[in-house]
């Protein structure tokens, strides 16, 4: 069960990542990024970003984003969330593709065949 201070900094995650994507990244392949969804451990120590790719497939293993860069990037969006958020600890930001979409479309079709 998720505390309600843990969905608060998750909403929060949310909002302040995307904005760090829209404004302050300029690494092409980081710009097309969209975040659906931010879940926070109740500890607040770590936080899984679940995200899309705007304009290209949503399925996971078409995905162009390198791990490696993911990697990077949320060191660098920990460093900045440091600055601008009031919390005494940032968790640990790890990013995943967001899969639920793709598992909605195979529902869709699924249920289209029946």
């Amino acid at each position: 069960m998720s505390s309600l201070r843990s969905e608060k900094v998750a909403d929060v995650l949310r909002k302040e990542i995307s904005l760090i994507i829209n404004k302050e990244t300029k690494d092409p392949r980081l710009q097309n990024i969209n975040i659906t969804a931010v879940k926070v451990s109740d500890d607040i120590g770590h936080a899984t970003v679940f995200y899309t790719l705007i304009g290209e497939s949503i399925i996971k293993s078409e995905s162009t984003l390198d791990k490696k860069v993911l990697k990077k990037f949320s060191g660098m969006v920990r460093s900045k969330l440091s600055k601008t958020m009031q919390i005494r600890r940032v968790p640990v930001i790890n990013f995943r593709f967001d899969e639920s979409v793709e598992y909605s479309d195979n529902i869709e079709t699924l249920l289209k065949n029946l």
